[in-house]
């Protein structure tokens, strides 16, 4: 067994090691690369919104419209669920995925249950951003974009790590070997573009008096 499958040597077929998410290189880096960009979104944010504390009139650099506005939905009690800004989570949450990331490139051999662990947390996270797409488009009517960065990002780590665990036999045997299961599992890029391209669409549908200003 080479490096690349070290990772996740309780897989012993070959269809399902040729997934990328069972691969120490291209998972480690996606993992690595999706969390930086996530942080960096949700620090960004955070910190337009203590600039908003201080300067309530200031014009933020994500305020690009009246349809796509950060500081539009941090005047909006969503933009707090726990007290807190909800950005201060995400500067949080991404950290985790970044270090798995890094110890799997490395090629550390990580116990079954931490996986699982990114994975239930990435799970939250997506509950959480999908009640955030909602309440932003549906509810505000205004998209922040710093916050669809975030979601692009959550969502297809989602996705990737929950393949990578049905392949690696975490959620049992049984599911793994579930033919069904396995293909959906190893086109996890296909279903975050799926996902992506409904929750864009969306967006586009909510707004089309927008976009239709430019054409």
């Amino acid at each position: 067994m080479n490096s690349e499958q070290t990772l996740c040597a309780d897989v012993d077929t070959e269809p399902a090691a040729s997934a990328w998410v069972l691969r120490r290189a291209p998972f480690g880096i996606f993992l690595i690369i999706a969390s930086v960009i996530g942080f960096l979104a949700s620090f960004s944010l955070s910190a337009e919104k203590y600039d908003k504390l201080a300067h309530p009139d200031v014009v933020l650099s994500c305020d690009l419209n009246p349809f796509f506005s950060c500081g539009s939905v941090m005047e909006h009690p969503e933009s707090e669920l726990f007290g807190f800004p909800n950005q201060l989570l995400g500067i949080a949450a991404f950290v985790f995925p970044l270090l798995l990331g890094v110890l799997i490139l490395a090629g550390t051999k990580l116990p079954g249950w931490v996986m699982i662990g990114l994975n239930i947390g990435l799970a939250l996270g997506v509950v959480l951003v999908m009640f955030l797409f909602y309440t932003s488009i549906y509810k505000i009517g205004v998209g922040c974009p710093w916050c669809i960065i975030v979601w692009t990002m959550t969502i297809p780590m989602f996705v990737a790590v929950t393949g990578h665990n049905v392949l690696a036999g975490r959620f049992g045997q049984r599911l793994a070997q579930s033919p069904i299961v396995r293909v959906l599992a190893k086109e996890n890029v296909a279903l975050s573009v799926l996902w992506m391209l409904i929750i864009f669409a969306c967006i586009v549908v909510q707004f089309w008096a927008f976009f239709t200003t430019l054409f």
